[in-house]
């Protein structure tokens, strides 16, 4: 008898006309992605965010992500053979939208899986330029993390996203047992090869195609990887991440000052460094340091 792998496939909700307009997720989609959360470290919403407040950004962010590929200083992520790029978005009012920096839906969720009072502390991007190399499959923490949830990634994509363009690789349920020392000690080669061979047999990876709108909420410790876009378009994809209350972490993400007090942000506690005007976001602080302090 021969036995075969049957692929996984990521759970998408679709909140209903209620949901929109109430800004609340219903308890079946809720239970749908507690669930997801739990087995398989990621979930995805197919119409989380308005096409205008995309649109807008995208329009925006293609063109300083040509500025950026174009200067030999931006961080290439894992070489500049994955044509993958950091980039920070937009810090002008009116490129600040509710429903990426603080998605009630999302927020409701991940409160489920961290407890009340969620902290965001994160806020960036990273765009995926036509290219041929691939990341290797990693998780984006090395240290000694909780062994509990402790971490959600919000991705928010900008445009229709597949296989063509760079949709990110994940290994479902790869979160559940997930260990820093199954790193290379070379961190460019992400998990080492012998480990991915065997969660190969158990669970392939996938790239899953969404729509404009949807976002992604994936465990801290799923492992993924940044995938060819193989399409003539740079393909840009927003992270906030969410921490529970109790993570220890001085962690921040910088907004303008003119926005102090006026984002909606729900039930998400702001962990927000104010910066003036002139701000160069462009360039930005890409250092980050998610551990846990002592």
């Amino acid at each position: 008898m021969i036995h075969t792998t049957q692929a996984p496939e990521l759970v998408q909700l679709t909140l209903s006309p209620e949901e929109l307009s109430s800004k609340q997720i219903g308890s079946h989609n809720l239970q749908k992605a507690v669930e997801a959360l739990h087995r398989d470290g990621i979930v995805a919403i197919t119409n989380a965010v308005d096409h205008g407040h995309i649109n807008k950004l995208n329009s925006r962010m293609v063109k300083e992500a040509q500025v950026l590929y174009d200067n030999p200083m931006t961080h290439r992520n894992f070489g500049s053979r994955t044509g993958n790029i950091q980039q920070e978005p937009v810090n002008h009012p009116e490129y600040l939208f509710e429903d990426i920096v603080a998605n009630p839906w999302a927020t409701s969720i991940t409160e489920c899986m961290l407890g009340p009072n969620p902290h965001v502390r994160f806020y960036s991007a990273n765009t995926a330029f036509k290219a041929e190399g691939r990341q290797p499959p990693h998780i984006d923490v090395e240290f000694e993390f909780p062994k509990v949830p402790f971490g959600f990634c919000i991705n928010t994509y900008l445009v229709d996203v597949s296989p063509t363009n760079g949709s990110t690789e994940v290994w479902l349920g790869s979160h559940i047992d997930a260990d820093p020392s199954i790193n290379d000690v070379d961190g460019d080669k992400g998990i080492r090869a012998d480990i991915v061979e065997q969660r190969r047999r158990i669970s392939p990876p996938i790239q899953p195609t969404l729509p404009k709108g949807s976002i992604i909420i994936r465990d801290f410790r799923l492992w993924h990887a940044g995938m060819p876009n193989r399409s003539d378009d740079p393909r840009v994809m927003l992270v906030t991440i969410h921490f529970p209350a109790w993570y220890r972490s001085n962690q921040k993400l910088f907004l303008p000052k003119t926005l102090e007090g006026k984002i909606n942000w729900g039930r998400l506690v702001p962990c927000v460094e104010w910066v003036d005007e002139d701000y160069d976001y462009l360039t930005g602080r890409h250092d980050h340091d998610f551990s846990l302090l002592p």
